[in-house]
């Protein structure tokens, strides 16, 4: 209709200024200070306040050009910080469900102070020229482009009052001095000295190397967190450690493993490489960079614990002990007391002992306490045998012990302790199986399996650790095996990956196995098998078994669409009320039972539902914590991506039935319940674009920036960012916007993707008065918004014929040729005209009056449509 108007080409973002992920320190003036924000001027220090209390944990670390600062609880208060003024101006800050992340843009790299305060910490960027010698010490330079490698400074000799003594290098590894030793010999060292660094071996293991003094006045340097490497892990030790977790890297997406600290540590000094991760420099915390998914870190009472969990793990820490292939020197069963007997003989040595111990004198009493507990756990009696132990005086490890599971004299008997409790219903008197001094023992891996089971932990790390060691339980003493080999291959079938589930082949015979071998069956795809071996259990005579067997074969039916979903949720109610003669389910069959409702009524369209049910479960043996938070993830799916259900497959259900409204508060209050990760970011954008529709732009820009921390994939980011954009133009927060689009970047970003970036780009710089800016973004703009903007800014300008042209072309997409127009479409045929006679273009008005043959546009658009006909000259209207 209209001829293309060709304008400038689009304008290139400019690239992002690379960084350097080295870490500097310099002496730290103290400094009070009562609320968030900056201080200082262009001639003094800037300093940023973070009101991070007592209780919080952080870590520090650069990402490429910005420095990360993570707390391990989320505070709301800090999003009043972002955009702050001088050099933190690019501050931005995302509060998380479980932690908050700050990000500041400092492509420099300038050399960084961080202290404890009284109420919190403080982040302070010295100018140069604070960075000279000063009081006995000198501060490093900033790094530039070329500064990873500078070897870190003295750190702070004067913190707060309130902030804890520094622990010297010395203190911390006293309790490793041998390992130090012989790791440091290996590196070309006959013995530590202040000045030696060692980084990680091939083998995983790393001492971190001792800051010495500096400067004339030879103050004494802030402790730094030195590794402490031990057979199957390495340790980082922390005076007070915080929690640890997940994020991508903000930079380029890597999984970094982070644990804080609540107290200054000093952090990470240099760089250290190992298989399958690294270490990165820190000012605070631990960062690990894991390459491979197995390396996992695990937070304890003396600090973070790095290792790999897998059938095949990497080298992490030492090496570990070849493995004892005789059963009666293994330490597991010299400390249980295990022996290749029968049943009957354990069972007549534990009366055996237990009269023994009723004669013994006072002196004797405990070690024969010990040895009468050994011979009931081996003999099956384990709630006998935590019994015997609870009256047993503990002994108390030596003050110089690290902890009691890391002083060889104390280990049967904790051990004892431990697995007894366990095997009697007890988990918290069996919480020293999750030390990790057991992880230098292989023959305890099989245990802290079994307390990961017992405990709800992660079923996929549980699931490794049972199957290594199914082998291992076979060949125990029949009670014990017994008593533990059932409700391995049990979670093994139900959790567990084909690699792990072929660690049990030949499955053992026996009625024992028939639950799990039924569930193997189902994941073959023997449907019908499998159904008819579960109907078999329901009428089994031990009760949990049956309960089992009555949950799994609706699970199985509503898998295979045997059965609808909402006769699942139905059959799934009736089973946890005891209805139609079936007696309820155990109290510890009832989690199990409830996650298969919920699941039902996912499917069947109740996500609302759902959620109701879901309240309050906790994780247990039959429902791991992370199965647990699947159904709640799926739930919110239903509630965000409703629209989807057709494409999906699922029946329409109630859930369309709800607001906007009521849908966003439902999503708000289960999100907690989903673990940070990739998934929980696909559900937050979606989360933010309900958001949006219901007009709370400043709530979607949260849940936008949300799932962008969690997002480790670059296209995914940027798409993240787009949103973000969008969000923070509806709530008018133009600086943000502009930050947005300058992260939006990815190397293979789509068409489309790239196409809605220009058209936000252009908002803001139409929002900001820059029209020539926001033209030129639109040039290759051909969508209906890019058209309708670049409209919009032509009639801005009063430049007529361009907003016909451009408005032209929009209206000849839109407009059919007969029928009746909507009021979108009305609305905009009228626009063009207005445009066609300001522009004076009369062949396009009536070329228009033609097109539209008399279909009316409303009354009072009619009616100054027809005042704009009148205007056109004699000639125009009669050609």
């Amino acid at each position: 209709m209209v001829s293309c108007l060709l304008l400038q080409a689009l304008v290139a973002a400019p690239a992002t200024a690379e960084g350097v992920d080295g870490l500097q320190r310099a002496p730290v003036a103290a400094v009070t200070q009562d609320a968030l924000g900056q201080k200082g001027d262009q001639n003094a220090q800037t300093a940023l306040f973070l009101p991070f209390d007592a209780q919080t944990g952080i870590a520090a670390f650069w990402s490429g050009p910005d420095f990360i600062v993570v707390a391990d609880q989320p505070v709301p208060a800090m999003m009043r910080a972002s955009g702050g003024t001088g050099v933190f101006s690019g501050l931005t800050v995302t509060v998380l469900d479980h932690a908050t992340l700050l990000r500041i843009p400092l492509p420099q790299h300038p050399a960084l102070r961080l202290s404890r305060q009284k109420e919190g910490w403080q982040l302070q960027a010295p100018e140069p020229a604070s960075l000279q010698k000063k009081d006995g010490q000198t501060a490093l330079a900033p790094s530039g482009a070329a500064g990873g490698g500078a070897a870190p400074a003295s750190a702070a000799a004067s913190t707060s009052a309130s902030a804890p003594a520094p622990v010297t290098t010395a203190a911390a590894t006293s309790a490793t001095t041998t390992t130090a030793a012989a790791t440091s010999a290996s590196a070309g060292s006959s013995s530590p000295s202040p000045s030696s660094t060692v980084t990680l071996s091939s083998t995983g293991a790393a001492l971190a190397g001792k800051l010495s003094s500096r400067g004339g006045g030879g103050a004494a340097s802030l402790h730094t967190i030195t590794a402490q490497p031990a057979p199957g892990y390495v340790l980082f030790p922390l005076q007070q450690p915080g929690h640890e977790f997940e994020l991508p890297d903000p930079a380029t997406g890597a999984r970094l493993l982070i644990a804080t600290s609540r107290t200054a540590s000093g952090g990470v000094a240099q760089a250290q490489h190992a298989v399958g991760y690294s270490v990165r420099p820190t000012l605070e915390g631990v960062v690990v960079e894991a390459d491979a998914d197995q390396i996992v870190m695990q937070g304890t009472a003396k600090g973070a614990v790095l290792h790999a969990v897998s059938l095949h793990p990497v080298p992490v820490g030492l090496p570990l002990p070849e493995p004892v292939t005789e059963a009666s020197r293994q330490k597991d069963w010299q400390w249980f007391g295990l022996q290749e007997a029968s049943p009957a003989t354990l069972a007549a040595e534990r009366e055996e002992k237990l009269a023994v111990l009723a004669k013994v004198s006072p002196r004797q009493k405990k070690a024969a306490t010990f040895a009468a507990a050994q011979a009931a756990f081996a003999s099956g009696a384990f709630q006998k045998a935590a019994t015997l132990l609870a009256d047993m005086p503990e002994t108390t490890p030596d003050s110089g012990s690290a902890s009691a599971a890391g002083s060889a004299t104390l280990r049967p008997e904790i051990a004892l302790r431990a697995a007894s409790a366990l095997l009697a219903g007890n988990l918290k008197g069996a919480q020293a199986l999750a030390a990790p001094e057991w992880i230098s023992l292989p023959e305890f891996h099989l245990w802290q399996g079994l307390y990961g089971l017992y405990a709800g932990q992660n079923s996929q790390r549980t699931a490794i650790l049972l199957a290594a060691g199914f082998a291992q339980a076979q060949h125990y003493p029949a009670p014990l095996r017994d008593r533990i080999a059932p409700a391995m291959a049990l979670y093994i079938a139900r959790y567990g990956t084909p690699a792990t589930v072929r660690m049990m082949e030949p499955l053992p015979d026996g009625p024992a196995y028939d639950l799990p071998r039924a569930l193997l069956q189902a994941r073959e795809g023997k449907t019908e098998t499998a159904r008819v071996a579960l109907e078999n259990l329901t009428a089994s005579d031990d009760a949990q078994r049956a309960a089992i067997a009555r949950t799994e074969i609706v699970r199985l039916m509503q898998d295979a669409d045997l059965i609808a979903p909402d006769m699942a949720a139905d059959v799934y109610r009736k089973l946890l009320k005891g209805e139609n003669g079936a007696s309820p389910a155990p109290a510890d069959i009832r989690t199990l039972t409830a996650v298969g409702l919920a699941h039902a009524l996912i499917r069947n369209g109740e996500p609302k539902a759902a959620l109701s049910v879901l309240e309050g479960l906790q994780p247990s043996a039959d429902v791991p914590e992370d199965v647990l938070a699947e159904a709640y993830r799926a739930a919110l799916y239903r509630l965000v991506f409703n629209g989807a259900s057709a494409s999906l497959g699922l029946p329409p259900g109630s859930e369309e039935e709800l607001s906007v409204t009521q849908r966003t508060a439902l999503v708000a209050q289960g999100l907690p319940h989903v673990p940070d990760g990739a998934e929980k970011a696909k559900l937050l954008l979606g989360y933010g674009r309900l958001l949006l529709e219901a007009g709370h732009a400043d709530t979607a820009a949260t849940a936008f920036s949300q799932a962008i921390a969690m997002q480790a994939d670059p296209q995914a980011r940027a798409e993240g960012e787009e949103l973000l954009a969008q969000a923070a133009m509806q709530a008018h927060q133009l600086a943000l916007a502009q930050m947005a689009l300058d992260h939006a970047v990815s190397p293979l970003m789509p068409d489309d993707l790239a196409a809605r970036k220009a058209y936000d780009a252009a908002r803001v710089a139409q929002a900001r008065g820059e029209t020539e800016k926001a033209q030129a973004l639109l040039a290759h703009d051909e969508s209906d918004a890019g058209l309708d903007l670049r409209g919009q800014l032509y009639e801005a300008d009063h430049r007529w014929a361009d907003a016909v042209l451009v408005v032209g072309r929009l209206a000849s997409r839109g407009l059919p040729q007969d029928g009746a127009l909507t009021e979108a479409q009305r609305a905009l045929a009228f626009r063009l005209a207005t445009d066609a006679a300001a522009a004076r273009d009369w062949e396009t008005l009536h070329r228009l009056k033609d097109w539209l043959a008399g279909r009316t546009l409303g009354r009072e658009r009619d009616a100054l449509f027809t005042l704009l006909l009148r205007q056109m000259p004699r000639s125009a209207a009669s050609h």
